[in-house]
């Protein structure tokens, strides 16, 4: 007998101007499940970018945000601030470097100019990250703008001296240079004496960039100081610059930032300035974060285009995230900084009051519109509020033309429910709904069906708005969309996410009224209701079978085993086992059988796509047959939480969900599915000891303690039905496919 129980400087520098700071929000992985509503970024990057946001979420992205208050407030982005804000997005969100497709193009630039001086050398492994003494974490070393000039420089000499042998030796050199972009020390010896001049002033500066790139910033600063003094070398104005760069990189801030104000005061350097400006940010986002914020929160907003937008999102988004409270910081001192954001900006006080959740975040967003009547603020002020009548007429008034008018509408019709003005809110809700011109996009069609859901006056209105359409399937929660249009290549991981992209779902507000508040009788007639998709009249049978096998209604069952073996073939043998069993307990264990030897037969109806695996196979994740707390997460008990709205008792008397909930509270008494046929098994084997499929069942029962859902009960349960197959049946094929048992994972009981 067995049981199992089942930063350097040089770090954060680069991080910064590779423009992959991340957010304090984090992603991680997550099986691919459907997307009903955005409640992180953007349903489509381009079409927010321009305008189209939709129901605006709390729960946004601060740069999200950001781009919503400037669209709420008709401050139109510019076309090149909306290719940016879209670029911010795909390195937040898809992790994708903003720069990597100019490195990739830049590298390839300078390798085409060098096969022009060594047309059969092989090409050099170019890496542009180097780690920072040795560590793990690498940073940007060589950058796009080192290999553009390059080429152009070897352009520069070719046109002038051709392929002599001072270009070849120039190519040489520079091939060192770059040679330390990921390693190395490589250094170019010296120009001969007799070198010509242009070759010499090359050299020079090869040399210092070689030891820049090799991080000996002693010997670069000097080289670039002597540069920076020759009047004749080409590299002159560069090495001035560069001269701020290697004080960033040994941390110097003060000197970095008393050399860049110069460059900037220079005209003589022009072309420098965007540059001088960004690593000033740089700086003051290091020493001066409040300065810093002030300046980006006013250019964010400003409506003359901001020709810096892309890094400004960024940087005031990495800002606003260091003034997040969370594990590990003071929580006093951040609370300071970012009362002190909100007294320099408005936009920023919309945000935090937006995702605010203490209880003044109402009171607060209600004087700043009373104030100004700024359109944002009445958009945070309908967010937040309970009740309003005020609220309501205003929001009522919002032009459908405008960005905020889908928030606004949102809002509007939960006011009113909440109200208890249900006639007014259905009839508002079905003219936004009927409205075919209204730009409402997937996410907020979703949401506004959900509140209709809530409204719903008959089995006709139910079934209509409890099909919701997804957006897009993640694998990543909303980081990465899963990408239909890749060709398949081998298995097709996508097979059930491609099925179900064009087919109606239900989601979560629809199983839980399903789940929790509908009694079996209700849920008879609505899953013969005509309208439903066979795929989900699939699902509900199943569901309403199977509850009734476990509510002892075995004329419901009786009535539903045709339509199960219907719309699920691959029972129908079974379940005309089922029905042509002569007794009520035969007809009892012929459905423990079933649950056996299937286990993704349910008695709750499943939300979005629904289990992925085979129907008679097990799921490595254990998403096998039903678990404690499947209905509605409330543990069988038809408790519904404060904050959850109940489903309309137009649709739903208070009788039949007081009958509901007298169900759940007799089903919690089954616990979850392992427990439930570990205990009908043995029924079974004390009842019918004879039954040939006794040794199998048994072995299925202690395979379902082992994947299906575990609580303290369950290893209990586990070595009963273990015991009573190798007492019983011992050399039986079953007993020796049968070594283990499975204890649960609970303190032992003293």
């Amino acid at each position: 007998m067995a049981r199992l129980n089942g930063k350097k400087w040089g770090v954060f520098l680069a991080c910064w101007l590779m423009l992959l700071t991340s957010s304090a929000h984090a992603c991680g992985p997550y099986f691919a499940a459907p997307v009903f509503t955005f409640s992180k970024r953007p349903e489509n990057f381009a079409d927010f970018s321009q305008g189209r946001i939709g129901i605006i979420q709390p729960t946004w992205y601060r740069s999200v945000l950001t781009i919503a208050y400037r669209a709420i407030n008709g401050l139109p982005l510019t076309a090149a601030e909306q290719q940016a804000a879209v670029r911010n997005w795909q390195a937040e969100f898809e992790q994708n470097d903003a720069n990597d497709k100019a490195r990739v193009e830049a590298i390839d630039g300078w390798l085409a100019a060098r096969r022009q001086v060594l047309v059969d050398e092989q090409k050099p492994d170019i890496q542009v990250f180097r780690s920072n003494d040795g560590s793990y974490e690498a940073f940007l070393n060589c950058p796009a703008d080192a290999f553009v000039n390059a080429a152009k420089a070897l352009a520069a000499r070719l046109t002038a001296y051709q392929n002599s042998a001072d270009v070849q030796a120039w190519l040489q050199a520079q091939d060192q240079v770059f040679s330390n972009c990921s390693v190395g020390n490589a250094v170019p010896a010296e120009a001969a004496a007799d070198a010509t001049d242009w070759l010499k002033y090359d050299r020079d500066y090869q040399i210092a960039a070689a030891h820049f790139y090799a991080m000996h910033y002693d010997d670069a600063k000097a080289r670039f100081q002597k540069i920076a003094q020759t009047a004749n070398s080409p590299w002159r104005l560069l090495a001035k610059y560069l001269l701020a760069r290697v004080a960033i990189r040994q941390g110097q801030l003060d000197d970095a930032k008393t050399q860049l104000n110069a460059l900037l005061a220079d005209k003589e350097l022009a072309l420098f300035h965007a540059s001088a400006a960004r690593l000033l940010n740089f700086i003051k986002y290091r020493r001066q974060p409040e300065q810093l914020h002030k300046e980006l929160a006013a250019k964010l907003v400003q409506a003359s285009g901001d020709t810096n937008f892309f890094q400004d999102l960024m940087d005031y988004r990495n800002l606003l995230d260091k003034a997040e409270v969370y594990e590990g910081v003071d929580a006093a001192d951040v609370k300071a900084r970012q009362d002190r954001f909100r007294q320099d900006s408005e936009l920023t006080d919309w945000i935090f009051t937006l995702q605010s959740t203490t209880p003044d975040a109402y009171s607060h967003a209600l004087a700043r519109w009373r104030l100004a009547k700024n359109p944002a603020w009445l958009v945070a002020s309908l967010v937040k509020a309970a009740d309003a009548d005020e609220l309501i007429a205003a929001g009522s008034s919002i032009p459908k033309n405008s960005a905020a008018f889908p928030s606004a509408a949102y809002h509007v019709a939960r006011l009113q429910i909440a109200r208890g003005k249900t006639d007014a809110a259905r009839k508002f809700l079905d003219g936004v709904l009927g409205d075919d011109q209204l730009p409402i996009n997937q996410s907020s069609h979703n949401q506004l069906f959900a509140l209709r859901l809530r409204l719903a006056q008959n089995l006709d209105e139910f079934v209509h708005y409890a099909q919701r359409q997804a957006r897009d399937f993640t694998a990543e929660s909303e980081c990465f969309l899963e990408d239909f249009s890749r060709p398949v290549q081998g298995e097709d991981y996508l097979k059930n996410e491609r099925l179900w992209r064009e087919r109606s779902m239900f989601d979560i507000d629809a199983t839980r009224i399903l789940n929790m508040y509908t009694p079996l009788s209700k849920l008879k007639a609505i899953a013969l209701h005509p309208a439903w998709p066979d795929y989900l009249k699939r699902r509900l049978v199943m569901s309403i079978w199977m509850r009734a096998v476990l509510l002892d209604d075995d004329a419901l069952a009786m009535e539903f085993a045709p339509l199960v073996g219907q719309y699920l073939p691959e029972l129908k043998l079974g379940m005309a086992a089922y029905a042509n069993a002569k007794t009520t307990r035969d007809r009892h264990f012929e459905a423990i059988w079933l649950m056996l030897k299937n286990p993704g037969l349910k008695p709750v109806v499943e939300t979005a796509n629904g289990r992925l695996s085979a129907f008679d196979a097990i799921d490595n994740y254990r998403d096998n047959w039903w678990c404690d707390a499947d209905f509605g997460g409330q543990a069988f008990t038809g408790k519904p939480q404060a904050s959850e709205p109940l489903p309309s008792q137009t649709f739903l008397t208070e009788a039949e969900m007081a009958r509901a909930a007298d169900e759940n509270a007799k089903s919690a008494t089954l616990t979850g599915g392992a427990n439930y046929l570990a205990a009908q098994t043995l029924a079974w084997a004390g009842q019918q000891a004879d039954d040939r499929r006794l040794p199998e069942a048994l072995h299925l029962a202690v395979r379902a303690t082992r994947y299906g859902c575990q609580n303290c009960a369950t290893g209990k349960a586990s070595k009963a039905v273990f015991d009573t197959l190798h007492k019983r049946f011992k050399n039986n094929p079953w007993q020796k496919k049968t070594p283990y048992w499975f204890d649960s994972d609970c303190p032992e009981t003293p």
